[in-house]
């Protein structure tokens, strides 16, 4: 289910990375019209869901390694979501500063880091 559910985000990702990114702004930020891209940012976002789709779907070990991989971002996200939107922000638009987060974004941002790491930690159990 989960890879089936991630299979559907990375395919939307990978074809219409304008609208999955024009979504997010609207519901994470108070002023999405003032937050204005990197230009590079829908190529990569493109190329991202590419990748993932290939180690999701590559083989079983692949889809293993890329849990583990959700579970050290999720670790990060859980432990320092200010920083982790931050670094985001800055890394995505041209002048983050101007970016107003509505204030749930970073409680979400820790859950949704939660959520990864969970994944990681089953997907080691289950190895074990």
């Amino acid at each position: 289910m989960l890879r089936k559910l991630l299979t559907t985000i990375c395919t939307v990702e990978t074809l219409a990375p304008e609208a999955l990114i024009n979504t997010a702004e609207r519901i994470a930020l108070d002023n999405p019209e003032e937050c204005e891209l990197k230009s590079w940012v829908i190529p990569d976002a493109r190329l991202e869901g590419l990748l993932f789709l290939g180690l999701m779907w590559r083989s079983d070990a692949s889809y293993s390694s890329f849990k583990k991989f959700l579970g050290v971002i999720g670790l990060l996200a859980l432990l320092y979501p200010r920083t982790y939107v931050d670094y985001g922000a800055k890394y995505a638009y041209i002048d983050a500063s101007s970016c107003e987060w509505k204030p749930w974004v970073y409680i979400g941002t820790r859950l949704v880091g939660l959520l990864y790491v969970v994944i990681a930690i089953n997907d080691l159990r289950s190895e074990a």
